[in-house]
């Protein structure tokens, strides 16, 4: 790990690079600057002293040969009064005239860039070592043009001056050493680093200060802040001179101030939360994505029957050792959706808890684990199967009897067949009615028992064709029918197949149609249709009676529940033909909806699996 530094060995070293980079900079931009003034300035002076001896040397140019010769004497002559050196050069590259060297040992400067800039009728300009006076030199090149036909000229074989008009007949080159603009250069170059390093040191004092100024208050802050972090929050800082600081220190005061009612409350609210989730009689526990215990309630941990503090951190699957709590677990944490179950735990005395879980989230919606929440319904269970248990046995007891009294019933009608008391045949037939409804009461009861307990009842799916099966109901159902003048129509493809129990599923399409007959009035239609829809098969029974008002619909499904109980009675019904169509329905694992309106009849859609 990098080794922390003071802010001030920071904020200091930061201050002198900026100086320092900030007088580099000045001072090579300065250095720059004056250099490029004195070339810029000699180069002005060069050329105003290169075109006026243009015209000086064209002239002698145009005279015979002799004047020709004369042009180096001038060259020196010129050159010693103006201090600058003086060239004249031929179209060949032969030096004629020179005001600091000897033309006869000078080398040919036809190669010399501003030779070759000025025979070219342009101004020629070149920085560049001179190996005659050895010294950097600035040269300024000028062209000498001839401007009539009758000038003379020196031989072809070295002058070569016949020439057209307006064509170049000679250079004229000014040239001045520019090692004094280097030296020049170089004095104030010193003069400015001696004043830089003044300045560096004066600067290096000052950031020093204001560098000490700046980190000794936040050093002093910090001492505070770390009394804050060590839970001293009655602590408070001193406000330094600086206004931001100042505020920074008026700010962080007031964050421990509301901090600390904050940590207050929050223990507070904790023993809250701790008490009431210790004194719950429901099971909780908080577990993380890694299936790691958040948190257990000692409800929870009784369950498993181990103290709370010990679960904390542990693995789930280390307590919960039962497989399908840990199938119900990994479900749990697999989906973002409630799951909710019902698990038998063995042991010495069995427990049924019904489970549910609920998805975690933090602050940023992001899923964190799962709570699962544990009932006890051993009691409400055992109470449930012990109603179911003596609905089944006081149907079974009760059907003996009534068996008995319709036996000797229809023997009395027999015996009284020969009778002219007709009163007598009249309340035979009511006590029969009424046995015949008790005896149908009882079925019910005991068919409804049975599906409920999956006892004497073994369902068994397999895939079976519909067609066949409504067609048995159709068979059944027809008599009852027929009484009323009611048409059925079936609608079903003989492709059309199910998994299903037949037995169960026929009757429960038996109750559906039984009560459309029943409910439907005189001279209508019922009709039964089945389609394939979204893999699912879809039975529908549709009648055209009456219509059921929507205060009633959810309810229907209810043990002994009638929509119109007089006339329930009259057409016999016992109020659980419904509910054992739903139980069937749910075995399944489908669902029943309902549609009606009052006046337009109801329709009924069994969903099943295909």
């Amino acid at each position: 790990m990098n080794k922390r530094r003071k802010l001030i060995w920071q904020i200091f070293p930061s201050f002198l690079v900026i100086i320092l980079l900030s007088l580099t900079a000045v001072t090579w931009y300065s250095t720059r600057y004056f250099k490029d003034f004195f070339l810029e300035n000699s180069e002005r002076e060069l050329t105003i002293q290169a075109k006026l001896l243009q015209n000086k040397f064209a002239h002698l140019l145009k005279e015979d040969r002799q004047a020709i010769s004369q042009i180096d004497s001038q060259c020196k002559k010129v050159g010693k009064s103006i201090q600058t050196r003086v060239t004249i050069v031929l179209p060949s590259g032969v030096v004629v005239g020179d005001s600091f060297g000897r033309i006869e040992t000078m080398e040919n400067h036809l190669a010399r860039p501003e030779i070759q800039a000025a025979l070219k009728g342009q101004k020629g300009i070149s920085i560049r070592y001179s190996a005659t006076l050895d010294q950097n030199m600035m040269y300024i090149a000028f062209p000498v043009k001839r401007e009539d036909q009758g000038a003379l000229g020196v031989p072809e074989k070295s002058v070569k001056i016949a020439n057209p008009a307006n064509q170049v007949i000679a250079v004229v080159r000014t040239a001045v050493s520019i090692s004094d603009i280097d030296k020049k250069i170089t004095d104030v170059r010193n003069n400015i680093l001696v004043a830089l390093i003044l300045t560096l040191i004066a600067a290096a004092i000052a950031s020093f200060y204001v560098a000490r100024r700046v980190t000794k208050p936040l050093e002093q802050m910090t001492r505070g802040a770390i009394e804050f972090a060590k839970g001293n929050l009655d602590n408070r800082l001193t406000a330094p001179a600086t206004q931001e600081l100042s505020q920074l220190a008026r700010a962080m005061n007031k964050m421990a101030a509301n901090l600390s009612g904050k940590i207050l409350d929050f223990k507070n609210r904790s023993h809250e939360l701790e008490a009431v989730h210790t004194s719950m009689q429901e099971g909780v526990i908080a577990i993380d994505k890694n299936e790691q215990i958040i948190t257990i309630n000692t409800a929870a941990a009784k369950i498993f029957d181990f103290p709370p503090p010990t679960l904390k951190k542990k693995n789930i699957l280390e307590v919960a050792r039962n497989y399908e709590l840990q199938t119900f677990i990994q479900r749990a944490l697999s989906t973002h959706e409630p799951v909710e179950e019902d698990i038998l735990i063995e042991r010495d005395e069995s427990i049924i808890l019904n489970i549910h879980s609920t998805a975690l989230y933090d602050t940023r919606k992001k899923r964190m684990g799962t709570l699962i929440i544990f009932h006890d319904i051993t009691r409400i269970r055992r109470l449930e199967m012990m109603h179911k248990e003596f609905a089944a046995n006081v149907s079974h007891e009760l059907k003996t009897p009534l068996t008995t009294i319709k036996g000797f019933i229809e023997t009395l009608q027999q015996m009284l067949a020969d009778n002219e008391s007709q009163n007598s045949e009249t309340f035979l037939k009511i006590i029969e009615k009424n046995v015949n409804r008790m005896v149908e009461l009882i079925d019910d009861l005991l068919a409804l028992s049975r599906l409920e307990r999956l006892e004497g009842t073994d369902i068994k799916f397999d895939s079976h064709p519909l067609l066949t099966l409504l067609e048995g109901v159709l068979h059944i159902c027809s008599p009852l029918a027929m009484d009323k003048n009611i048409q059925i129509t079936l609608d079903c493809s003989e492709t059309i197949m199910a998994m299903m129990d037949p037995i169960l599923m026929e009757q429960a399409i038996i109750n559906l149609v039984d009560n459309a007959v029943k409910y439907n009035p005189e001279n209508t239609r019922v009709t039964i249709g089945a389609m394939c829809q979204k893999g699912m098969v879809v039975i529908r029974v549709k009648d055209f009676g009456t219509g059921i008002d929507k205060e009633h619909l959810p309810k229907i499904f209810n043990r002994f529940y009638r929509v119109d109980k007089g006339r329930s009675r009259n057409e016999g019904g016992t109020g659980l033909g419904l509910a054992i169509v739903k139980h069937i329905v749910q075995y399944h694992s489908g669902k029943i909806e309902v549609e009606s309106q009052k006046g337009q009849g109801t329709t009924f859609n069994i969903s099943i699996p295909v």
